[in-house]
């Protein structure tokens, strides 16, 4: 995939490595200082809280309340706020952007969709943006909206108790909006095949990465002075729902990396926080939706894992898409998405683990249940047959023997040939950033540093703002999120200002603590002591400094920063609200990986800094670092 920096090798094996953080574990805990209030460390969170459980425009929040299905009158998140004014009069005024459309409705599909080409492109991004909520973004709002009522004590309105508000997004995942608004990717003949095998009950298949109620939704230019620029082709009389500034919903794309977040991390972390950080409980209920929903999808997990231990990106669509989304190339895979997926059954494990040890409610079938859950988890990770007539070296070893080139791991690439001769294609570009950051995170620096010799984890992030830091002089701000954002250092060691995620910065403060603490507790033990105490020194520094420019991003001190592409007149393209929630990006940008970042307040972006504030690092069980 790239030429990179070698990582700096320590002249002792491996294991001893490993045994040294081992021995060492205990120390972790006195050497790394207790978090302060969380206000301490990122000022105004009441208020950036209060963004995640509000509602929409008139309380400056994010919520929206369902109105139809079994899900009527519940309160569930969106993934972003936006504005006619901020699509209108700055994106479709951009050099080389025509906003003008015509929607064509077919009458036998019932679609109304936009034509092919930039004002169809636009049209369906802004669409997904003002209605859809992905569901990684529902899972790391699950999380913090827990923690601020748990840790912070903050009052989660609209119903005062957060489990309950964040439980609302299992319920959806597992009940659906509806016939019209299918939540999970049901095989359908050919189309959603899980490693050649058919899912056809929704508890157990994946849900799609974009959820969105109702079908026939809004483009958020109509009813705005802009909504001219929208017409349509001759619509059905007999179906009211269809007007000039609506289309029907694009989005049916299933991918292994979000539905690790929707069905694992996101809802058994929050059920750890509510349960046994809140009540005391020391486990969560078998019977819990969040553990129910996870049991069932485990064994598509499975069935989705290669000959060579990655799990692919998503099932076989089919001809035609299988009912929705472009297919991607067979075989493909996403390093993000399997250490998503490692964390999450890490997670499961965990919770699995603790029912078994003081569940008094369970019976023998559930006992049976957990079991068999708890021998594919193993298989999955470290080898074996998750599924009946196959086998995989496990999770951990494509890690170490596939992911990883060059000090670095790849962002992804392909697995071709049979089962029995598979063969791995990695990607040569671009570089991503969060495969890096989580990685680290995911997988734990002694792991790392156990493959690959002591400093290998340290390596990877100072590797990661080589190419992918952003900052200004020598300072880092954070990161973006590719080697193609034009952040980096220059020859000179000066940071590049590229573009910022707010996201991925947070993401990178939680790799950074993650290093700090295993550094931390092998530096009194290691022979190389004074390496290591180079190596805080700098993750100290690193940790300070994004900590302080991510709070550049918050949404009312945005517009005085001065970041290059902040757009003109921002403040009259998104009203400044009571709340104080935090922007995608740092300017409107095509992200390498197929996606425009905005900078516009963002349910992701200020759930990570809930979660950084409060020293929660998902990828770990009940938010301890690996």
């Amino acid at each position: 995939m790239r030429l990179g920096l070698a990582l700096a090798r320590a002249a002792v094996h491996t294991s001893t490595v490993l045994a040294m953080a081992a021995a060492s574990c205990a120390i972790a805990q006195a050497q790394v200082p207790a978090p302060g209030p969380a206000q301490d460390q990122i000022p105004d969170l009441p208020a950036t809280y209060r963004f995640l459980v509000s509602e929409g425009a008139a309380q400056g929040g994010i919520l929206y309340r369902t109105g139809s299905g079994s899900l009527a009158g519940l309160d569930l998140p969106l993934s972003f706020t936006d504005s006619a004014e901020y699509w209108g009069a700055y994106v479709c005024a951009q050099a080389g952007n025509s906003c003008a459309v015509t929607d064509l409705y077919n009458p036998s599909d019932y679609t109304l969709r936009p034509p092919a080409g930039t004002p169809g492109t636009l049209q369906i991004e802004r669409v997904n943006v003002h209605n859809g909520t992905n569901i990684y973004d529902a899972a790391t709002w699950q999380i913090a909206v827990v923690l601020g009522q748990v840790v912070n004590h903050f009052v989660s309105a609209p119903n005062g108790r957060a489990f309950a508000l964040a439980d609302h997004v299992n319920r959806l995942l597992r009940d659906g909006f509806g016939a019209q608004a299918p939540v999970r990717a049901v095989t359908r003949g050919s189309g959603f095949r899980y490693g050649g095998r058919a899912v056809d009950d929704a508890p157990r298949a994946y849900a799609f990465r974009m959820l969105a109620s109702p079908w026939v939704s809004a483009d958020p230019l109509r009813g705005s002075r802009f909504g001219a620029l929208i017409r349509a082709s001759p619509l059905p009389v007999d179906r009211p729902e269809y007007q000039p500034g609506t289309i029907t919903w694009s989005d049916w794309k299933p991918i292994t990396g979000e539905n690790a977040w929707a069905l694992l991390l996101g809802p058994l972390q929050a059920a750890y926080l509510h349960y046994l950080s809140g009540e005391g409980l020391g486990y969560v209920p078998f019977a819990d939706i969040a553990v129910q929903n996870a049991l069932g999808v485990l064994p598509t997990f499975a069935l989705m894992q290669s000959p060579l231990g990655a799990v692919y990106s998503a099932p076989a669509l089919g001809p035609g898409g299988g009912g929705g989304g472009e297919a991607l190339p067979a075989g493909t895979v996403s390093v993000e998405n399997n250490l998503s997926l490692y964390a999450g059954l890490k997670v499961l494990q965990g919770t699995l683990r603790a029912e078994l040890a003081h569940d008094p409610d369970l019976q023998a079938g559930d006992r049976r249940v957990i079991r068999a859950a708890l021998r594919t988890i193993r298989a999955m990770i470290d080898g074996g047959t998750p599924v009946p007539g196959t086998r995989t070296p496990g999770l951990l070893s494509f890690f170490k023997s596939s992911a990883w080139r060059a000090g670095e791991f790849v962002q992804g690439g392909v697995v071709a040939g049979t089962a029995a001769k598979a063969v791995w294609r990695a990607a040569a570009a671009p570089k991503a950033v969060d495969v890096n950051t989580w990685g680290i995170a995911a997988l734990g620096a002694g792991q790392i540093d156990g493959w690959f010799g002591l400093g290998a984890a340290f390596n990877i992030w100072q590797n990661v703002k080589r190419w992918g830091g952003y900052g200004v002089g020598r300072t880092l701000w954070g990161v973006g999120y590719s080697d193609r954002d034009g952040n980096g250092l220059t020859a000179g060691g000066d940071y590049q200002a590229g573009v910022l995620s707010a996201e991925w910065t947070a993401g990178a403060i939680t790799a950074v603590r993650a290093l700090t603490r295993y550094y931390a507790a092998l530096a009194p033990r290691s022979a190389f002591s004074t390496r290591v105490q180079g190596y805080l020194a700098v993750l100290h520094q690193d940790e300070a400094a994004m900590l302080a420019a991510i709070q550049r991003l918050r949404m009312d001190r945005y517009p005085e920063v001065g970041f290059a592409g902040t757009p003109p007149g921002y403040g009259q393209l998104l009203a400044l609200t009571a709340t104080r929630p935090y922007l995608y990006a740092s300017r409107r940008y095509w992200i390498p990986f197929g996606w425009y970042a905005n900078p516009i307040p963002s349910t992701c972006a200020t759930s990570w800094v809930i979660m950084v504030a409060d020293r929660f690092d998902p990828f770990g069980y009940g938010g301890m670092p690996n």
